[in-house]
């Protein structure tokens, strides 16, 4: 195979002259071959009709569980009219039915509201069965607790259905240490992380509270959602809502088996705007590190490009290997000169990988990719990896080991850039994204982009029926449960016994 010419993010006709070079073919190695078979599809899910989601979702017990953190009745003001569990039935099927005020029609049907009692008895004993009214919350009941009382207890559900669901997950077999005997390279399915962020369109899509007809003058006045902005995503597409962040897992080759295990409303504007909330990046760590605590069977976690060098190097030194697309436009880094005997190598990094560099007699720059043994891993003090390459050379092939975690020596600051040293996990990756084992791993992360298409289509105009992140974050967990909820009675967990 030819060369490939290769630019780094050129501007001008002037930094396109300095910055192309050439780039070798990529070697046939651990990370897989250019003759490698794709994975095979999964299987297709079969469809479920809104009785069998409903009846999932209502015969989760551990949506009861979680309604113990809801509030309860209080001695002072409105009494409420049922208890926290209908109210955390109502919002989880919001997404099923479209808006609050469909899903009180629904439950004032006999139809819907008897599947409910039936689920009631089941779970939580005839007592509060019959203690139930005949006929579901109206919408005016839903308002009131919505507002009063879930939206001030936002937090509190949040992390405790986090944990429940981390817990189901451990429940189906993810997360777990496996007894099969493979690389780092390729983790199981069930092991692997996928994460996403998502921008959630509001009711309205209205910024200004009050707006001037051109031509008459008339003043109409509009309800603007407190915290939804303009975001970009996908490089340069302008989007307004609230953004959200999930993250999941699931099992392989097995439909209706994703668990989403974490939610958050993170920042879209400047951190003096809402210093509150985190960015992207650092919340998906946040998350990840969490996990971790619960589940040490996690192999990976993949992501998009918004998880940058200083994201990734937290999470491989907690033992993961970190996938993500790498970005464009980064120029290749010298990384050491290897010398033995009369032999010298100037290696390099260039596209993720590391690159013997060679002047070519036209004076072009070639940038040869090594070959990788494997992907090592090492556990002591602090987790290393190391890619185990080979150098070809003339006079003896040589073997080298290569870290592709954060150094001590990287986190020094050079004195003369104020930067670190070596920002070797934002330019150097465990997976190169350019090889079979990366295009692996990046199709894992299609699921998040699954939960999120999911999400929007549930409501319509792919609005989130609820203002502020607070209660739009909440219908996303409302959302979480019913998904899981499915993939619980599909998939029948069975307890981990310590």
């Amino acid at each position: 195979m030819s060369p490939r010419r290769r630019t780094a993010a050129p501007k001008t006709k002037q930094q396109r002259d300095q910055t192309e070079y050439l780039y070798g073919a990529i070697p046939d190695d651990a990370f897989g071959a250019a003759t490698d078979r794709p994975p095979p599809k999964g299987p297709e899910a079969p469809a479920l009709t809104q009785d069998e989601r409903f009846e999932y979702l209502v015969n989760n017990p551990d949506l009861y569980t979680a309604a113990a953190a809801l509030p309860g009745p209080s001695d002072v003001g409105r009494p409420a009219h049922y208890p926290p569990v209908i109210y955390l039935i109502f919002l989880c099927a919001i997404s099923l039915f479209g808006s609050a005020r469909s899903t009180a029609s629904h439950l004032q049907r006999p139809l819907w509201w008897d599947t409910v009692r039936r689920a009631v008895r089941r779970h939580q004993g005839d007592e509060a069965a019959d203690a139930l009214k005949p006929v579901g919350p109206s919408r005016s009941n839903w308002n009131h607790y919505f507002g009063k009382h879930l939206k001030p207890a936002n937090a509190r559900v949040r992390d405790t259905s986090r944990d429940l669901w981390i817990q189901q997950a451990l429940d189906h077999g993810m997360m777990q240490q496996s007894a099969k005997r493979v690389s780092r390279i390729y983790p199981e399915r069930q092991q692997v992380l996928h994460g996403d962020a998502t921008v959630a369109a509001p009711p309205s899509s209205h910024t200004e509270h009050e707006t001037a007809d051109k031509t008459t003058g008339e003043i109409r006045t509009h309800r603007v959602d407190p915290d939804a902005g303009i975001t970009v995503e996908g490089g340069d597409k302008q989007v307004y809502g609230n953004k959200f962040l999930s993250v999941g897992v699931r099992l392989a080759d097995k439909a209706h088996s994703r668990v989403i295990l974490a939610l958050e409303s993170i920042r879209h504007r400047s951190q003096a705007e809402d210093p509150d909330r985190e960015g992207e990046g650092a919340a998906f760590v946040d998350m990840v590190k969490y996990i971790l605590t619960r589940a040490p069977g996690l192999r990976a976690a993949t992501y998009d490009a918004a998880l940058r060098g200083k994201h990734r190097a937290p999470l491989i030194a907690e033992g993961l290997v970190v996938f993500t697309p790498q970005h464009s436009g980064l120029k290749p880094q010298s990384l050491q000169r290897y010398q033995k005997g009369i032999c010298t190598h100037d290696l390099y990094v260039a596209e993720a990988r590391v690159c013997e560099r060679r002047i070519t007699i036209d004076g072009q720059t070639h940038y040869t990719p090594l070959p990788v043994e494997e992907l090592e891993y090492r556990q002591g003090k602090r987790t290393r990896f190391y890619h185990r390459l080979t150098i070809p050379c003339g006079i003896k092939d040589h073997t080298l080991h290569i870290r592709v975690d954060e150094t001590e020596d990287d986190r020094q600051i050079d004195p003369t850039t104020g930067r670190k040293r070596f920002n070797r996990t934002e330019h150097l990756r465990q997976v190169p994204p350019d090889t079979p084992a990366g295009r692996r791993l990046k199709g894992f992360r299609q699921d998040s982009e699954s939960t999120h298409s999911r999400f929007d289509q549930s409501y319509p105009h792919k609005r989130v029926p609820a203002y502020g992140a607070k209660g739009a974050l909440l219908i996303y967990i409302g959302y979480a449960w019913l998904s899981n909820s499915v993939t619980r009675a599909l998939h029948k967990p069975e307890p981990v016994t310590p």
